[in-house]
C-alpha cells in the first residue's frame, strides 16, 4: 500500500499522533505526515504511506494556505489561545488603513520562529526548553507571504486568509500584526486548506472513515508532486536508472533541476535531476519490489 492521503485533521491532536491513530486503523507502519500542523489547527494533514514516504521532504517545500482567527488586545507564551496570557494591550478597533496594513505584511521577510515549535536545538525541539522556561536565540528564517486576504472582522477579532512559503509561522506573523496595529495579537483558530495543488475536498480523510474507505482514498505517490516537471524515458534508460546510473536526457526543459520520470507507459519511477549538462540521475526511486 503505497500513497497519500489528505487528513483532514481534527483539533486537539499532535500530527504525531494523528499518524499513530491511522497505522493503527490501516495495520501499516510505514505512515508520515508531511509538515506539522499545531494540536489546536485542522486542515490538511498530508499523510504518506508506504514507498510514498520517500517523498515527504518534497511535498513539506510546498507553500500552503491558511484561515486564521485572530484576537486582538492580548498575546500568550505560545503565541495562540491555548498558552498562558503574557502582555495585553488597548485595541482601538480597526481603522480605514487596515487592508494596508495587511498588504504591508506580504512579500519575502525574515520570520524569527516562536519558542513553541518543532525546531530542534541542542538535540531537543524548541517547545522542551520553552517548557523548561528556557529561551534560546532563534536565527530568522526567510519565508514569503504572498497574499492576505481579510475575510471576517467584529470588535476585536478577524479571520484571514493567508497564503505563503514553506516555514512560514502563522502565530509569530499574528504577532508582527498586532504589534502594527499598536495593540497585540494572538491565534485562536487555525485551518489549513492547502498544500501545493492539494485541497480539502471531496478526497479529504477523516477518523471516522472505515478502513476501506481510507483504502480507497489513497492517491498515488506522485500526487504531491506535480510542481515538478515530467519527463518520459525509454525502457532501456529506465533500466539503467533503476540501477542508480545517469544517462543522457536532451529533451527540451523549461527548467533543470528536480523532475518526476516516467516510463513510457506512464509508470512512475521517481524523483531525479537534471543537470546543466543534460544528464539526468536518480534521487529518489520507487521500489520495484
Amino acid at each position: 500500500m503505497n500513497g497519500f492521503l489528505i487528513l483532514d485533521k481534527p483539533e486537539g491532536l499532535t500530527s504525531a499522533q494523528c499518524v499513530y491513530k491511522l497505522r493503527s486503523k490501516l495495520g501499516i507502519k510505514k505512515i508520515g505526515h508531511c509538515g506539522t500542523l499545531d494540536p489546536l489547527a485542522t486542515g490538511l494533514l498530508p499523510v504518506c504511506i508506504g514507498e510514498a514516504t520517500k517523498f515527504s521532504n518534497f511535498a513539506s517545500d510546498l507553500a500552503k494556505v491558511y484561515e486564521v482567527g485572530i484576537k486582538f488586545g492580548i498575546e500568550t507564551d505560545t503565541g495562540d489561545i491555548t498558552g498562558n496570557i503574557i502582555s495585553k494591550a488597548d485595541f482601538l478597533g480597526f481603522k480605514e488603513d487596515f487592508p494596508q496594513l495587511l498588504t504591508n505584511l506580504e512579500g519575502i521577510q525574515n520570520q524569527t520562529p516562536p519558542m513553541f515549535s518543532a525546531i530542534k536545538i541542542n538535540g531537543n525541539p524548541l517547545y522542551y526548553w520553552a517548557r523548561k522556561g528556557v529561551y534560546l536565540y532563534r536565527e530568522p528564517r526567510k519565508v514569503d507571504i504572498q497574499k492576505i486576504e481579510l475575510i471576517d472582522k467584529s470588535d476585536n477579532t478577524a479571520i484571514l486568509k493567508v497564503s505563503c512559503s514553506k516555514g512560514t509561522y502563522i502565530r509569530s506573523l499574528v504577532e508582527k500584526l498586532g504589534r502594527n496595529l499598536k495593540s497585540m495579537a494572538t491565534v485562536i483558530s487555525l485551518r489549513r486548506l492547502e498544500v501545493g495543488e492539494m485541497h480539502i475536498n471531496n478526497n479529504s480523510c477523516s477518523f471516522e472513515d472505515s478502513h476501506q474507505s481510507l483504502i480507497n482514498k489513497i492517491l498515488p505517490c506522485d500526487a504531491l508532486l506535480s510542481y515538478m516537471e515530467k519527463v518520459k524515458i525509454k525502457s532501456e534508460d529506465a533500466k539503467k536508472v533503476r540501477n542508480g546510473l545517469s544517462i543522457d536526457y536532451n529533451a527540451l526543459l523549461e527548467n533543470k533541476g528536480l523532475v518526476r520520470i516516467y516510463t513510457e507507459k506512464e509508470l512512475f519511477l521517481g524523483i531525479g535531476e537534471v543537470s546543466n549538462n543534460n544528464k539526468l540521475q536518480p534521487k529518489r526511486l520507487l521500489s520495484m519490489n
